[in-house]
């Protein structure tokens, strides 16, 4: 599904599937911040249990145009959280995961 338009909806592509609310608005977030405009979908968390589990995980969805430039960030972000070693605050001295943008502890982002 993934990289395909529905039929029926034209000129927009999923590019990516959550899990659940947290994982597709934390990525919605991170694709707008790159300037590309996304709508999210499908968050029918509170069917769950009734429908089929895949009914109810969000989609994210971008603009045809925009669907390469939105796929290869979403690919470049997920390789490079695999890669990323932890690194220590320089303002409160706390080990902070590759991953973390900011430290959890103080919110400094690192140096």
């Amino acid at each position: 599904m993934l990289g395909r338009s529905f039929s029926g909806v034209r000129g927009v592509v999923c590019v990516f599937r959550g899990t659940g609310p947290a994982d597709a608005w934390l990525v919605r977030d991170r694709l707008e911040a790159e300037g590309i405009p996304v709508q999210v979908r499908d968050d029918l968390s509170a069917g769950r249990g009734e429908l089929p589990i895949l009914d109810s995980w969000p989609t994210l969805w971008v603009s045809a145009e925009r669907a390469a430039e939105a796929e290869a960030f979403l690919h470049r972000e997920a390789t490079l959280r695999l890669v990323v070693p932890p690194w220590t605050c320089t303002a409160c001295g706390e080990v902070n995961e590759g991953s973390f943008e900011w430290c959890w502890s103080c919110q400094i982002e690192p140096q």
